[in-house]
Formats: structure tokens, sequence, C-alpha cells
């Protein structure tokens, strides 16, 4: 009898683990902890890519023969331990953003590797082979979002300053509004007592790359299968969308500061709204465009 039960089991210990056991340890055993949580990994990246897995591979996980060994779980659990704690090292020594770019790219490397013994450690050899051509795809797409997401942050301020003076004039019909451009590249909203300033990942630039970097995990899986045609517009709206979907983070982050919670806009909603709106729209979109991309392709 076939079952999500075992998938679902490693599943949650492989969380666990990478975004809790091993974030606290170094949290603990770091020096600037509000940069480590940054560089640790891109959990947006790793959310949508893990839903499209699920997604595509739905029947194959449910029918899969899993296996345990005991002998792999030690060796590649110490072998990812290395290169997590090789990354602890890396990050008290030279801290990525104030050391330079080479730098921060060896932490998300020793990060990365981690995260993929870890992978091993849990499911096994066994898993990994047989899926070993989604698992590099998700790789592939994380290293496209980080590299592409630190080098549009760059360039991105010109784009942040017209995207306040849109969110001001659509704000403006509810509250008092004022932008102010000085000091710093950043333009400085305030929406009646509620202010905050609005950098590049707020204009949707991050979240460009992170959903290219998705959509070529979804057509290379499938590559033969694809309308490359029906990918190409498929693709294009889902880009509208998506700034749509950045933007519509923003009002409400603006919305709710100044007329009901300063503390929670700032503190939850901030934190937590962009990843969780954006894996959302993904997976919605893709349920339903995938299928399209396929049906063009007979």
């Amino acid at each position: 009898m076939h079952s999500w039960k075992p998938f679902l089991k490693r599943l949650a210990i492989y969380l666990i683990l990478l975004y809790a056991v091993i974030p606290m340890a170094i949290l603990k055993l770091g020096t600037k902890p509000q940069i480590s949580i940054n560089a640790l990994y891109v959990p947006i990246a790793f959310a949508g890519l893990l839903g499209a897995f699920i997604l595509l591979k739905r029947e194959e996980l449910k029918t899969f023969d899993y296996r345990f060994s005991w002998k792999q779980a030690v060796l590649f659990g110490l072998l990812a331990y290395s290169f997590f704690a090789a990354y602890i090292v890396q990050q008290r020594m030279w801290w990525g953003y104030e050391q330079g770019l080479p730098y921060l790219l060896a932490g998300w490397a020793f990060y990365l590797i981690g995260g993929f013994l870890l992978l091993t450690a849990v499911f096994n050899l066994h898993f990994v082979k047989n899926f070993i051509k989604p698992i590099l795809l998700s790789f592939l797409a994380i290293i496209i979002y980080g590299g592409g997401a630190v080098l549009l942050n760059l360039t991105g301020y010109p784009m942040a300053r017209m995207l306040a003076g849109i969110l001001a004039k659509i704000l403006g019909f509810t509250n008092t509004v004022t932008v102010s451009y000085q000091p710093g590249p950043a333009p400085y909203v305030s929406a009646d007592s509620f202010s905050a300033f609005v950098g590049p990942p707020c204009t949707g630039i991050t979240s460009l790359v992170l959903f290219t970097g998705l959509f070529l995990f979804v057509i290379l899986l499938d590559w033969k299968k694809i309308n490359k045609k029906a990918a190409a517009w498929i693709y294009l709206v889902g880009i509208a969308g998506m700034f749509l979907v950045a933007f519509l983070r923003l009002y409400l982050l603006f919305y709710i500061g100044a007329n009901y919670s300063p503390q929670f806009a700032l503190a939850g909603f901030h934190s937590n709204a962009g990843w969780l709106l954006f894996v959302a729209y993904f997976l919605i979109y893709f349920w339903f465009t995938y299928p399209k991309m396929l049906e063009q392709n007979r």
C-alpha cells in the first residue's frame, strides 16, 4: 500500500534540522546573528522549489521505496556538520558584506553543500540518485536567485523611488503620505505616524529573480514535454502578476502600519508576508498554467 507517510516523516526531520536546529546553533556560536540569519539560506526559494518538486513528483514520492541506512545517515550527517561548522568559522572570521562578494559566496557555498549532504543523510543515497535531476536544478535555481538578487539590489534604487511615488498616490486616498528622498538612496515614506524605507527588495526585483529561477526549474525538469511558445507568454504574464503581488504586499504593510499596528506591520507582517504571498502566488499560478504548457505541446 502506497503512502505519503515515509516521505513526510523524512521531510519533517530535514526541515526541522535545516530551519531550526542548525540556524539556532549558528546564532549561538556566531557573533553577528542579524547578518548570519540572512545569509544562512534562502527560505523563499527553498519553499517554492519544495512545493514545485512535490507537485511535479507527487506520484513518484508516494510510491517510492524508501530505505534507511544508519551508516549513510551517520556518514553524511558528519559531512554535513563539517560544512556547517566551516560556515560558522567563515562567518565568525569574515562577515560577507564587509569583506566583499567572494566571502559572501563562500559562505553560501558552505551552507548549500551542507544542506545537500544533510538531505542525503536524512533521505539516503537511493533517494538522491533517483531524484538527482530536480535536486541539482533546485540548487541551480537557488544560486541564480542568490547571485541575481545581490546584483539587482545594487541597481534597484531608481525603481524603489518610482514605486514610492506610486504608493504615495494610492495610499493618499486613505492617509496623509509624504515621501522623502534624503538621506540615502532609498526613499523614506511616511503614512500618518508610520514610516519606513522602501528599498530595492520591496520593488519586486528580488521576486523577479526568484520567479525566474523557479520557472526555469520547472521548465528544465520537463523540457521535452513543454511547449516553448506557451511557456514564454506564461512566464511574462507571471512576471506581471508577481510585481502586482509585490506592490500589494508593500501597500498592505503601510496601510496596516498607519491604520492598525506599526509593531505588527514591521515585526509580523514585514517578516512573513513577502515569502508567504510569493510562494502562494507561484504555486497557484503554476498549478493552473503548467497543464496549459503541456496541453499545447500535444
